[in-house]
Parts: structure tokens; C-alpha cells; sequence
């Protein structure tokens, strides 16, 4: 992912995120979502600050964080190409080329517990799995049972992953 360090594209980003998410902005999450430097975040944040834009706010714990005055949280109901690839970026990389099979992930599952989890891009749902089923195997029908619902999820999990990636691929 590219940085930016460009004031006009770190403010939209800021607007992006206020009006389309209730998280509490702060310099960090501004620098994750635009995505910038932190120190370009505050200063972009302290400088709307500094011509009453929004306000700075502190909680309880001491924690700095900004508000956007007479914030809305708007439904987008088209993303534009940058926020596609944003939202494309965090597909796992092996599946962002191609979709996910059901069949090949259960198929994995069958040979190894876990692996067809671990295809479909849920590394600790494949470990858990892998540890559930081999406990189970050290009394046999449990092992087998547990295998199954194995299979079974890991191509759930592939069909929804495949759904989210040809949703994101049509927006």
C-alpha cells in the first residue's frame, strides 16, 4: 500500500472516515485509513483544529481525539476505485486472483484438518480445527465426526469468501 503525504488526500480521507464510520477519529486511525504518516495526520488533525474545522477532545484516560461537528453517518452506495482496491487489498493475496472453491476446500480439509481453513485465509480457525480433530482422533467416532464439521466448514468459509470477493470485484 502506498503512502501519501498529500494534505488534499489525507482530508478526504478524514471525511471519508467520518462520515461513513462512528469510530472515534484519531491521529492513528486517520494514518491507518488515509494511509499516511502519523505525524502527517496530526498535523492535517491540528491544523483543522487550528481553524476550527473540528474540535479536539480528550477522554478520561487522557486519550486525544477529534470530532467532526454535526457528523452523520452516510450509506455510500458506490465505491469509487481507490476504495475498491483499499477494500481489495485486505483479500488474502492467494485469493485475490482467482475464487475460492467450496470443493477444493473441503478437499483439503479432508486430507489435512484445517487446511481448507487455512485456504480460504482463516489461519487460526485452520489451527483450532487441526488441534479439535486430532484430540478427537485419540478416541476414533469423535475424530470423525469432528473431521466432518471440519469439511463442512472450511467450504462455508470458502463460498463466503468467494461471495466477498466477487462482491468486491462488481462494485
Amino acid at each position: 500500500m502506498k503512502r501519501t503525504s498529500d494534505p488534499d488526500i489525507i482530508e478526504h480521507r478524514l471525511l471519508e472516515l467520518a462520515y461513513t464510520t462512528d469510530a472515534k477519529i484519531t491521529a492513528p486511525l486517520l494514518a491507518y485509513f488515509a494511509p499516511c504518516k502519523i505525524e502527517d495526520a496530526e498535523k492535517i488533525l491540528d491544523d483543522l483544529t487550528a481553524r476550527d474545522r473540528i474540535a479536539m477532545e480528550i477522554d478520561d484516560d487522557g486519550r486525544v481525539f477529534y470530532v467532526v461537528p454535526d457528523r452523520q453517518k452516510l450509506e455510500i452506495q458506490r465505491e469509487s476505485a481507490p476504495a475498491q482496491l483499499t477494500r481489495l487489498q485486505h483479500v488474502p493475496l492467494a485469493v485475490r486472483h482467482r475464487s475460492p472453491s467450496p470443493i477444493v476446500a473441503a478437499g483439503l480439509s479432508m486430507l489435512i484438518p484445517g487446511a481448507g481453513q487455512l485456504y480460504a485465509g482463516k489461519i487460526v480457525s485452520a489451527i483450532l480445527w487441526f488441534m479439535a480433530v486430532s484430540a478427537g482422533y485419540a478416541l476414533i467416532l469423535p475424530g470423525l465426526i469432528l473431521h466432518l464439521f471440519c469439511m463442512a466448514s472450511a467450504a462455508r468459509s470458502a463460498a463466503q469468501l468467494q461471495a466477498d470477493v466477487q462482491r468486491l470485484q462488481l462494485t
